[in-house]
């Protein structure tokens, strides 16, 4: 299966640009999500490697093999791309029975009839839909019928396969089993893919890795444990799930680990670092809920963090927390905890520096006017 490369690539709709000077690569064999906020450019990089939307520059490579060149007038058709697609909206042929739907591109491409049935038949039992082969769409649950959409990418073997934010005109228990799904499915079939997405947790349970985009251009492209741990700037950390960000400059920095100065606190924080947060850098810190334990405060107790409980939410695995430091910093907290604390309760604030990450933004300012 070959690969997908984007080098350099740039569109614009009248006065907008949808995409910036994209580089970057879906490897060979992979599933890789584009995740990003609406109006990001992740479908319109979806659309032009399917071929349904042309770039104004750059190139789009399958392997060696360039699709999309415009200044050497390379366009290549999306029906030549051999390319697999599942679609937000399942697009199934309502007058045509479930086997017909998945046969669909087979007979396109003219495929003798034994080998078509075939094709048809193995690509309904990896989805778990052997028995529905003579159904009708309208026969079928919201979950089946993105399942049916999935066998007919597949069953005529593509060399590339695209989804388009399949998963979110699913209920939440559904979208957990296609997920599952559809990893199996790939697992199986080993195509290169590319996955669009606006949901994190969807994008970290499907992914090898994951490309984050913002505003046209690609910010990070990592495994999601790289981009939840390592995130390069608070925009990609709050796209990987619920976090604190909090501005900081750094104190001092050894061996992957700093110490910095948050507005407002007293002591300095220990967290992980890179090579770029040294001494007077200023940035951000990043520390996800999870990673923060709140005790109860008791009368002569060295002075620590402290803080108060402003909300307190019970979520049955969980206990969520929003905890006022000293000045105007405020903390989410969940804690798994069976026994809660109270809105109103002063507690001592503990922060695993395992979960705690320096994102620098430049120098810290040494003075002047």
């Amino acid at each position: 299966m070959p690969s997908v490369r984007l080098s350099r690539l740039r569109k614009s709709f009248g006065p907008l640009k949808a995409l910036d000077d994209v580089t970057v690569s879906f490897e060979e064999g992979a599933m890789t999500s584009v995740l990003g906020p609406s109006g990001c450019g992740k479908t319109t990089t979806l659309n032009l490697v399917a071929g349904f939307i042309e770039p104004d520059g750059g190139t789009i490579h399958f392997g060696e093999r360039p699709v999309a060149d415009p200044e050497r007038g390379i366009a290549v058709s999306p029906h030549r791309r051999n390319l697999g697609m599942v679609f937000q909206s399942y697009a199934l042929w309502p007058h045509l029975s479930v086997g017909e739907n998945v046969a669909y591109g087979l007979k396109m491409r003219k495929v003798p009839r034994h080998r078509r049935d075939a094709a048809v038949r193995q690509a309904l039992q990896r989805v778990r839909l052997a028995g529905h082969v003579d159904r009708y769409p309208h026969e079928l649950s919201g979950g089946q019928q993105q399942r049916v959409a999935l066998a007919r990418a597949i069953a005529y073997s593509p060399e590339i396969l695209l989804f388009d934010e399949p998963l979110s005109n699913l209920d939440a228990q559904l979208r957990e089993e296609m997920r599952s799904e559809i990893r199996q499915v790939h697992r199986e079939v080993g195509v290169t893919a590319v996955y669009v997405t606006h949901d994190q947790a969807e994008a970290m349970a499907l992914s090898d890795r994951i490309v984050v985009m913002d505003e046209g251009r690609v910010r990070q492209v990592g495994t999601p444990r790289q981009l939840y741990e390592e995130p390069a700037d608070a925009r990609v950390a709050r796209l990987l799930g619920r976090t604190n960000v909090l501005d900081a400059v750094v104190v001092e920095n050894s061996g992957g680990w700093a110490r910095v100065k948050v507005d407002g606190l007293e002591s300095p924080l220990r967290c992980r670092s890179g090579e770029q947060a040294q001494p007077s850098v200023r940035g951000a810190i990043s520390i996800r809920p999870e990673g923060i334990r709140l005790q109860p405060q008791r009368g002569g107790e060295p002075a620590g963090l402290t803080g108060r409980v402003c909300s307190a939410l019970y979520l049955g695995k969980l206990n969520q927390y929003l905890v006022a430091l000293p000045g105007e910093q405020r903390l989410e907290v969940e804690s798994s905890l069976a026994s809660g604390c109270n809105v109103g309760d002063h507690v001592a604030v503990v922060i695993d520096p395992q979960c705690c990450y320096f994102m620098s933004t430049g120098p810290a300012s040494t003075g002047g006017r």
